[in-house]
């Protein structure tokens, strides 16, 4: 019985190319994923949150939500508060606009889980208008005197148009 063997070259080309492929596919799910204002719902990672000195803490789900304008995103914010005796704080969205360089970003009162002054639900304003470009955003959860709590911070990478 003999066994029918393949020349090296054609096992080595075959084996370049699914090494190519292989190598494409892996560059595609490390990168940012690109999102245009057209896509529905953008989703940021989860921010996760515990709301010192209280014994609460918050599960933040937000998703991008397309504006009329040019360069400019919304985002939904989704608070899930656990715990007792849970004071107001505040979620903000900070960004970057990986391409020009300009950052900023609004902040809103949470009051009982619930974001304050916000259209429809929706976080929008000069703060999350970046410009068109690629753009690095995250969810941030704040005290009353605007310091920085102790979380995990939901982040997004997106291209706005």
């Amino acid at each position: 019985m003999s066994l029918n063997r393949k020349p090296p070259q054609r096992f080595l080309a075959r084996a370049g190319v699914t090494a190519a492929l292989t190598a494409a596919g892996m560059v595609g799910f490390a990168a940012p994923s690109p999102a245009v204002p057209h896509d529905p719902g953008f989703p940021f990672s989860p921010t996760l949150t515990r709301l010192v000195p209280t014994s609460c803490s918050a599960i933040i789900d937000a998703v991008t939500v397309r504006q009329e304008k040019a360069g400019t995103f919304g985002v939904r914010v989704n608070v899930t508060q656990t715990g007792e005796n849970c004071s107001d704080w505040k979620v903000a969205v900070r960004f970057k606009n990986l391409d020009t360089g300009y950052a900023d970003g609004q902040q809103h009162r949470v009051v009982n889980g619930v974001v304050q002054d916000t259209v429809d639900g929706v976080i929008v304003g000069f703060g999350t208008a970046p410009g068109v470009g690629r753009v690095e955003a995250r969810i941030v959860a704040l005290d009353s005197n605007n310091r920085e709590m102790e979380q995990i911070s939901g982040t997004a990478t997106f291209t706005l148009n």
